[in-house]
């Protein structure tokens, strides 16, 4: 059975025997500096059934020191199956940001062909917010690890470096019929972006509530903000499938933040997952 990949902290699919929940915090430039998102999954509260999904750990190290970089296939699989994962589980991603760092996660598993994923829209805040039962003590211990088959790359939801360097060399933004997207803060794509990219930032493109923690737009809020940051007639070309999307950032992380928002427009995009400070860049903010 299909499962809506956006979910709300109350849906009744967190309650499922064949649901596996996962705690996918990580902070970036965590304020005070002695945050650390394993303790406070630890310390709790959390989703009931909960298990810490650890992306430093997961990522594939880079002999460059660069992290949250997509995992080996076997390396994929070797820590779904210790979270007794199994190709049929039907995974649920949160984070205690809102929407941040689930969003990377949920990709992850969909690059390796997982059909079950779904994001809490909102994450663990909204869920205090809107008085869902917290589990407050110790997290439960995984009882059977499972086995998940090393899988195989989806070709169509990740690009690489020389994929994205040969676009950032394009004569014009939609050349090969692709749209490269950066995902970053305004200021960080001004300092410097790959060449032929556009801005979407995803601070602007997320909603946040008064207390702090960020959620998505509904649909037609978000093609509204969509063309007013790239263009109606870009919008347009992007609905009816004219272009594709490649959505870039910093490391991985938000530009998984705009594949999840195109994901809620029925719009599949690709991701670029390396670090665009690999690309030539430019700090033409037109370009």
């Amino acid at each position: 059975m299909a499962v809506p990949l956006i979910i709300s902290p109350t849906s009744p699919l967190l309650d499922s025997r064949d649901a596996v929940i996962l705690d996918a915090s990580w902070l970036y430039e965590p304020d005070p500096p002695t945050r650390n998102a394993y303790e406070e999954f630890l310390t709790g509260p959390r989703f009931p059934k909960a298990q810490f999904w650890d992306l430093e750990a997961v990522s594939e190290p880079h002999p460059d020191g660069y992290v949250l970089m997509l995992p080996s296939p076997e390396r994929f699989a070797s820590f779904a199956g210790k979270h007794g994962i199994t190709p049929d589980t039907h995974v649920i991603v949160y984070d205690g940001e809102g929407v941040f760092a689930a969003p990377r996660t949920a990709w992850t598993f969909k690059v390796y062909g997982h059909k079950k994923v779904s994001v809490i829209d909102g994450g663990l805040p909204r869920a205090k917010k809107e008085g869902v039962a917290l589990e407050t003590d110790s997290p439960r211990e995984i009882k059977v690890e499972a086995e998940y088959p090393v899988p195989v790359v989806d070709g169509n939801a990740v690009v690489d470096f020389a994929q994205v360097s040969r676009l950032a060399e394009r004569r014009s933004l939609t050349a090969d019929s692709t749209v490269l997207v950066d995902a970053r803060p305004s200021s960080s794509y001004e300092a410097g972006h790959i060449p032929t990219s556009l801005l979407l930032d995803f601070p602007s493109s997320l909603l946040k509530d008064p207390t702090g923690f960020t959620y998505l737009r509904s649909a037609e809020d978000l093609k509204r903000h969509i063309a007013g940051q790239l263009g109606k007639d870009k919008l347009d070309q992007i609905l009816s499938g004219d272009v594709t999307i490649v959505n870039t950032c910093g490391g991985g992380l938000s530009a998984a933040i705009n594949w999840l928002l195109f994901q809620s427009l029925g719009v599949n995009s690709r991701l670029y997952d390396e670090v665009s400070i690999l690309c030539p860049v430019t700090s033409r903010t037109g370009d």
